[in-house]
């Protein structure tokens, strides 16, 4: 099995900071419910960093619905296309690549085994802590504003197929066919 925390390690910076900032409009798929119970919230230990700072950041999914949600345990994965989604602008709206290509690819659900999905209960949070070296976010020194969106790459179709005798294909489950998840938009400032 893979190791989480190595895997975790790799992550570069999956950023934004709830410190009062606005929430980044929400544009739901016209399939899609238009509310979530569920929220993403990023933050970070600073709004400043050098080129040679870590960023520190923690990332959680948190249940503020009336019900329990079910994750997949792999739900905290940052990845370029789906799970979480880390978007980086420059200061005229440009998308910023660096050199560090973020692809955390998690193990497919174990079909039949139910423990890998974890409970969310109304008011907890699912959630990951991590340090990145801020080269691995931006290029240079400047301002930056940083989007971070979540959406499952489980399908209901999916756990009905695989799961279909189990109790959990029953639960509610957070599938891609939910609503897309946004994090309030960080602004942060690197010099040199």
């Amino acid at each position: 099995m893979f190791n989480r925390v190595a895997l975790l390690a790799l992550i570069p910076a999956f950023v934004n900071v709830s410190l009062g900032q606005s929430k980044a409009p929400s544009t739901p798929n016209a399939s899609r419910p238009a509310t979530a119970p569920l929220q993403l919230t990023v933050r970070v230990d600073r709004l400043t960093y050098s080129m040679a700072d870590n960023m520190k950041m923690e990332t959680q999914i948190t249940n503020v619905g009336n019900d329990d949600v079910y994750l997949y345990e792999w739900s905290l994965c940052y990845n370029f296309a789906r799970w979480l989604k880390l978007s980086v602008f420059d200061a005229k709206g440009a998308y910023v690549q660096t050199h560090f290509l973020i692809d955390c690819v998690p193990p497919p659900p174990r079909a039949g085994d139910v423990y890998q999905f974890i409970k969310l209960e109304p008011g907890k949070f699912y959630g990951i802590a991590d340090e990145s070296p801020i080269r691995d976010v931006v290029n240079e020194p400047g301002e930056y504003d940083i989007d971070v969106s979540y959406e499952s790459c489980i399908s209901a179709e999916w756990i009905s197929k695989y799961f279909a005798s189990e109790p959990i294909s029953k639960l509610a489950l957070w599938t891609m066919e939910k609503p897309i998840l946004k994090a309030n938009r960080i602004h942060f400032k690197v010099v040199p």
